[in-house]
């Protein structure tokens, strides 16, 4: 997993970038495919905002999060990844069992069949 720190009208700050990394890593429990991360650290206004972009193959998921604390809105961009991840799995999980003909592993289960018949077909022609 790569991550990316932007630091906007703020000063960088390592103990923000490893508590960062630390609460993100939490998120690989959802064993997807090798992920892209960009954070934005920004401050507006006495306003505290953490911007969280994962790429992840060809899906995208973004939080934002803004707060009087740089701490509180890294949980709270945590929190929102983990929901979203949570929800894509789980509809992954009802697609593959509840309708499998519309999953990757059902559409090649309906093709084997009939990939196993030409063969047989072509290979008696041939032998």
């Amino acid at each position: 997993m790569k991550v990316g720190f932007a630091f906007r009208n703020v000063d960088s700050s390592d103990l923000l970038m490893t508590y960062m990394t630390e609460r993100l890593d939490r998120l690989e429990r959802f064993e997807m495919n090798p992920m892209d991360m960009h954070i934005v650290v920004s401050m507006v206004r006495h306003e505290c905002s953490i911007e969280v972009t994962l790429t992840e193959g060809r899906r995208k998921y973004k939080a934002l999060a803004v707060s009087d604390d740089f701490y509180r809105s890294a949980d709270m961009c945590v929190n929102k990844l983990q929901r979203q991840l949570s929800k894509e799995r789980r509809r992954q999980h009802d697609i593959n069992h509840r309708r499998p003909e519309k999953s990757a592993e059902g559409k090649l289960s309906q093709l084997n069949p009939r990939l196993e018949s030409v063969f047989k077909r072509d290979y008696k022609k041939t032998g």
